[in-house]
């Protein structure tokens, strides 16, 4: 199990600095920002947790959500272009190895792929077993989904298709993952004005309390979980049977005293006729 320090949290939000990379609009909208900004603050805190040698990041170039992962080998590719972007891809198709990542990071990629399944299916290939895979949603049935659904962001954002996060865990359960943490994150009014968000801080904090039905995205953490299976070889040498259940050739030890028995009782019987 895994326990987020909301304080950590808080403190990462409020230091975060400005993008790097150009945004896309939905990115560049204030509601936007502060989404980001509760979103890579909670990947900088899971991934700081997962070991291995090769940590992957799908989307978001504007973020590096593996900054503070302890993974050596780091790699990051994109679904669109975008400035500085080494690697661009289909998420249907990663061109990666089978077995050889320890840790995926997804922010709202199933949102925008064609075939959400098939993406899945992907991350679950490349994965080692007992690799990590870090997703994050817009809820559908919140706030800011209602608004991301009716309004001008399915415009702005890259929201093709909103999932919920209990059809994820059936998805991922299908496929061999164990999810072992999920929650919801931004429970403030999604408001497009940074200072009437700033002054939501409070929902945020009695969002922890609301067992996550106020938040307006979620997030999924899951292992890819792999049973180990030995093959048990037939030892031919070896009887199949013991030996007192085998039937042998010839007569039981049994039978032959039992035949004796006979004899003996024949020989008794022509011994008393010849008396008579």
């Amino acid at each position: 199990m895994i326990y987020y320090d909301w304080q950590t949290l808080e403190s990462n939000v409020s230091s975060s600095q400005p993008d790097k990379f150009q945004s896309s609009p939905f990115e560049t909208m204030a509601l936007g920002q502060y989404i980001a900004q509760y979103e890579a603050a909670m990947y900088a805190q899971t991934v700081a947790d997962v070991f291995g040698f090769h940590a992957l990041q799908i989307g978001w170039p504007a973020h590096d959500l593996l900054e503070h992962s302890r993974i050596p080998y780091k790699h990051s590719i994109q679904l669109a272009t975008a400035p500085h972007v080494s690697l661009l891809c289909e998420s249907e198709y990663l061109p990666f190895a089978e077995q050889s990542i320890d840790l995926v990071c997804m922010p709202h990629v199933l949102e925008q792929c064609a075939d959400a399944q098939q993406t899945l299916r992907e991350v679950f290939r490349v994965l080692l077993p007992e690799g990590t895979v870090i997703l994050t949603g817009v809820a559908p049935m919140s706030g800011l989904g209602l608004r991301v659904r009716l309004g001008h962001l399915k415009k702005e954002g890259p929201f093709r298709r909103l999932l919920t996060a209990w059809r994820l865990r059936d998805w991922l359960n299908v496929l061999g993952f164990e999810v072992v943490h999920s929650g919801r994150l931004v429970h403030a009014f999604p408001v497009n004005d940074m200072d009437w968000l700033a002054k939501q801080s409070w929902l945020e904090r009695w969002g922890q309390h609301s067992c996550g039905m106020t938040g307006g995205v979620y997030f999924l953490i899951a292992k890819k979980r792999v049973l180990n299976v030995r093959l048990l070889k037939p030892e031919w040498k070896k009887l199949p049977l013991n030996h007192a259940l085998q039937v042998r050739k010839g007569r039981s030890t049994i039978q032959k005293q039992g035949q004796k028995q006979l004899e003996c009782a024949d020989v008794d019987s022509t011994m008393d006729r010849n008396v008579r």
